[in-house]
């Protein structure tokens, strides 16, 4: 996940093009996604990638988390317009290997609340936006983190990977 110093990952108008500028680097990214089974996704998320004009995920699988249809995807992205919990069993079933929810917020928030994510990488960008999406969906029940690690890039990008619980 990337997210601004004040933890948007949005501006106002829904836009991530206030990321362009750090795309030159490399953040360990393409290892991160060749460990991944299978991605999952909001909607939202998806869109924005996809708009894009290119799928940058190759042949790895996805689920968009949705909650209408999709008329138009790669061959390797599926619709999941049905209950959360049931999506992680049937993961689980699969074994697939590990599985990435790539965002955005509510999807975070919903896999959170379900309680099966177990490890965070964020990437904080240098930027303060003011306004937009936050990273987080605001909640009741709190979640702790446990630091494992943080890695500093030369253009100001910070690195943290976290374990839940």
């Amino acid at each position: 996940m990337a997210a601004s110093l004040d933890g948007r990952i949005t501006t106002a108008d829904g836009s991530i093009a206030w990321m362009e500028p750090f795309n030159s680097m490399d953040y360990g990214f393409d290892d991160f996604v060749g460990h991944m089974g299978t991605m999952v996704m909001g909607r939202t998320t998806y869109d924005h990638l996809h708009a894009m004009g290119h799928w940058p995920h190759g042949d790895k699988r996805c689920i968009v988390v949705t909650s209408r249809g999709m008329e138009t995807a790669p061959d390797n992205v599926e619709p999941w317009l049905g209950d959360l919990g049931q999506l992680v069993e049937e993961l689980r079933r699969q074994k697939t290997g590990d599985v990435w929810v790539a965002g955005g917020a509510k999807a975070i928030r919903a896999f959170l609340e379900l309680g099966v994510i177990d490890h965070f990488d964020l990437l904080v960008m240098p930027v303060l936006l003011g306004d937009g999406r936050p990273l987080f969906e605001r909640s009741e029940r709190p979640s702790r983190l446990t630091l494992l690690g943080a890695r500093t890039f030369a253009n100001g990008v910070v690195r943290l990977s976290y374990v839940v619980g």
